[in-house]
This record gives C-alpha cells, structure tokens and sequence, in this order.
C-alpha cells in the first residue's frame, strides 16, 4: 500500500484556508527538506502525527528561506509568488475542513498552546 505526501504551503495569502496538493509516493522521489519544489523549497518533512498512517507532510517555504536572510539585512518581503490562484495552476486544493484542522494542529502545531489553557 503506497502513502501519500501532502504538500502544503507554510504561508499563503489566503490565511483562512490551508491548501494542499496530495501526491502518491510511488510517482514521486521523498521529499526532503530544503529540496525546491516549482518556485519554492521545502521547510521541513513531517511524518503523519498518527503513526497508523505512512503519510508525509512536505511543508513548502513559499518565501524561500529569504525571509530569515532578510530579516538579518533589515529587510522586508514585499512581493511573494503564493497566490490562490497559482496553486491552483500547480494543482493545490483547499483542504477540507477535517483536513485543514489536523494540518494546523497535529502537523503544524498552531494553535496547540490554546487547547491547554
């Protein structure tokens, strides 16, 4: 049985949504972190937080790392290649809203300090 890699964007401009782009692992090399992927690269690989499953997470860096490099330059982002609209050209989706709620908390960890309160 093959696992699947969802691919999800660390920063997008539509912040309500989190979009993914699920792919079979037997059609594609494993993701590695820092490997480029279209305009961007990957931040980090995350297995799936249920261990009954083989999935993979590949958090894509839509700034590209520049970010932390121009932060130490005092710099700021002023343009960013991560529209809605090219994911979709690249085959992104909006995850369901089961989905897009165990990416934020179980993959992502947003919002975890929350529930403990």
């Amino acid at each position: 049985m093959s696992s699947v890699i969802y691919v999800v964007p660390w920063a997008i401009c539509d912040t309500d949504s989190v979009y993914i782009n699920k792919v079979n692992s037997d059609t594609v090399e494993a993701p590695m972190k820092g490997a480029q992927v279209w305009d961007w690269c990957i931040r980090d690989v995350v297995p799936n937080p249920d261990k009954r499953s083989k999935d993979v997470f590949a958090i894509i860096d839509v700034y590209n790392g520049y970010k932390e490099k121009m932060n130490e330059k005092g710099m700021s982002v002023f343009s960013l290649n991560n529209s809605a609209t090219k994911l979709a050209d690249y085959g992104f989706s909006k995850a369901s809203d089961t989905e897009a709620s165990f990416i934020r908390e179980r993959v992502l960890k947003l919002g975890a300090s929350k529930k403990k309160k």
